[in-house]
Parts: structure tokens; sequence; C-alpha cells
């Protein structure tokens, strides 16, 4: 078996997308109607995949769409960020898509020698693209890198107000009468980005209510087996035959990611392997990608994936031993934090049991490590007992 036809270290190449044939379509609709997406996810769900499919041929070909219609200009947000820098990077990259167009070469360089780049001036370049017939389709990668948690921004300091103007004048050029019609924006965050960001301004204008959200999921069981069981496919997992099909899945969730690291160790493994040197190898590979979903969920999310342990565990945990007799009403006070973490992937409810479940063993673990690390100060320990707890004690 070749070892490369797996990609676990970087995004899918386009040719080699599979599934996510619904959320395509909604993008593909978005874009031809000059309308915005944004794609949420958490590490590992497959959206930077997604964007370098958006951004290739295959994608407009496809949906017999004319790719040189559109300016495409991809652009990654981890970094440091100013608006200034941000419109510099954007104007450079659409200054290399416009290759052999002088003029607008021309007039791009025009704005990039300014000391200030502004709204109106991007709204100029906007007018020279609808000259053209044609469109600036705008893909911004990890676009959390810009917008930030809530925790990172304080009401009415510059950094805030900063980021309240760039991100009002982005939505400026989103729902502009005119050049909006010339202007289409997808991004992709690890969460929905009205919970990330600047809190509004009383009786501000929602920055983010011109996105169309489309959420990555976990492949279902349907889609595993038709991508990744199936022997006719390029993703193939071939399984020893002393290691269970069901071992595998309980440790990949179903991430895109997750499927495509146990693919590679397999091909890389003698046929001999056990279960025991496999998850090994697994865990030792894929840690940096548990520890990316941990860190992506907010403190609320991170205390109620421990609460759900210490309810699997029968409220044993870390050597002590927890009452949870009023956890089931924790988790009702609760549910629309829950629902989300289901949406994410993180978690499932099992109606056999009436319980949530992980869904990968491997984030079980993780969190059971974490609820050692995080609360064994003290102080920490009776934060997290008093809020979530209540009457609840430990024994």
């Amino acid at each position: 078996m070749s070892s490369n036809k797996f990609f676990p270290n970087k995004p899918v190449p386009p040719q080699k997308l599979v599934g996510r044939k619904d959320e395509i379509s909604i993008i593909f609709d978005q874009i031809n109607n000059r309308d915005h997406v944004a794609i949420h996810g958490s590490s590992g769900m497959g959206k930077s995949s997604l964007l370098e499919y958006i951004k290739s041929r295959h994608f407009w070909d496809e949906k017999g769409f004319n790719f040189s219609e559109a300016f495409i200009v991809y652009h990654n947000c981890e970094g440091l960020f100013t608006p200034n820098s941000f419109w510099q990077e954007i104007l450079q990259e659409l200054k290399n898509e416009a290759e052999g167009d002088t003029d607008l070469q021309d007039k791009i360089d025009d704005v990039l020698k300014l000391e200030t780049i502004e709204i109106r001036d991007i709204r100029r370049i906007l007018k020279q693209i609808r000259k053209r017939e044609k469109f600036l389709l705008l893909l911004l990668d990890d676009y959390h890198g810009i917008l930030r948690t809530r925790e990172d921004y304080n009401k009415g300091d510059q950094k805030s107000t900063e980021m309240e103007a760039f991100l009002s004048g982005l939505r400026n050029l989103a729902v502009h009468n005119t050049e909006g019609q010339y202007f289409s924006t997808v991004v992709a965050a690890f969460q929905k980005v009205d919970e990330l960001g600047p809190e509004l301004s009383r009786g501000g204008s929602p920055w983010y209510n011109h996105c169309l959200y489309v959420g990555l999921k976990p492949f279902s069981q349907e889609d595993i087996d038709n991508y990744f069981f199936n022997p006719d496919g390029h993703f193939f997992i071939s399984i020893p035959d002393n290691i269970s099909k069901k071992e595998v899945l309980e440790m990949t969730g179903g991430y895109p990611i997750l499927l495509q690291r146990a693919g590679y160790i397999f091909s890389q493994s003698d046929r001999d392997i056990d279960i025991n040197t496999f998850k090994a190898e697994f865990k030792n590979q894929t840690e940096y990608i548990f520890k990316d979903i941990w860190r992506e969920l907010t403190v609320d999310e991170q205390q109620l994936l421990q609460l759900i342990v210490i309810d699997n565990l029968n409220g044993k945990v870390d050597g002590k031993l927890y009452d949870v007799d009023d956890i089931d009403k924790v988790f009702r006070e609760h549910r629309s934090k829950l629902t989300a973490l289901e949406q994410k992937g993180i978690i499932y409810k099992n109606p056999d049991q009436d319980k949530y479940n992980f869904s990968s063993s491997l984030i079980q673990d993780l969190v059971v490590k974490e609820f050692g690390e995080g609360i064994s100060d003290p102080k920490n320990r009776k934060i997290f007992l008093d809020l979530y707890f209540g009457k609840m004690t430990t024994k």
C-alpha cells in the first residue's frame, strides 16, 4: 500500500476530497448569489481542505461555473493582525491573481502605497473588478486568528474599538447595494463567528448577520463506510484481521483528520500490528489534535465535559469520589451548551443509556487528564464545584 495516499498533516488535495456534498452545494449557492458563508468546526474537521477545494477548478467545474469569472484570494488569518496589514496582504494576493491585467495591478499598487488603507479604498478596487465583469471571492482560513475570543477584549479599549470598526467595514462591503454584488466571502473558524470577537455595542448592528453558517461535523457511519472502508476508495483503510474496525472507529470518532491518521499508521505498519501498539502510536501522533480541540472549547464546555466524565465513571475520577445525585439537573440547566458540543462532534447522546458519550474514546482520556491538572489546585477546584455542582461535594 502506498504511504502517500493519506494526508494526515495537510489539507486533502481538491481532487481527492470526499464527502461534504450538502455543505459544498450550500456554499456554491451562496457564492453564486454573491453572498457570504461562515464555516465552523473543531480542529481536524476538514475546514482547510474544504477551502482548498473551493479555490480549485474542481469546485467550479463540478458546478458548471466559470472559474475565470472570479478573483479568488485565499488568506490564513493566524498571526499578528491589524486592519491595515490585513488589507495589504489581501491586496497583494489580489494583485498576484490579476496577473496580465496591468491596469488593475497599477490601481492596486496605488492603494498599497497609502499609509492607511480604508474601506473606501477597497470599494474603489471592487468597482474596478465590476468593470471587468468579475467578482472577488475572499477565502479566510483560521478566521478565529483575527477575531480571537471574547476574553481577549475589554469593552471600549483601543483593541476592541479597532476590531469593531474593521468588522463593521467588512460587513459594509458585503451588504453594499453596488459593490456587494461583486464580492463574496467564505470564512472558516473553530466556533460560530458570533461567539468570537468583541461584544456588540448597545444598539449596534451585528457584524456577522450577513453570513450563512455551515457547520462541519464528524463523518457519519455511512460516510466512513463509503470513503474509508470501501476497497475501491482511494482512502481505503486496510485493518489487520486481528484488530476490529469498531476499536479503530471508537478512537477516530469520525473526525476526518483522525481517520486519515489511522489509515496512515496502518499503511506504514506491519500486518501483525496489535491493537495496543496501534493505540499507543495513534495517541502519540494525534495528541496535538486533541489538545487543539480542548483549547478551542469555552471554559463552560470544558467543565461540562468533565462532568460527563464524572457521570460516566460513576463519580470516581482521579482517585476522588463525587456525589452525582444532582448531575442530571446540571445537564438539564445547560442543555444548550451540551447541544453545541453535540453539534461540534465532541459528544453524542446514547438513547439506550440516556447518557452522554464521547465521540472518540481518546477525547475522554484527554478530559480525564485535564480534569486532574485543571482542578487539582484547591482554588480552581472550589470554583468548579460551586459553579456546576451546587450541593455536590467530594467525599
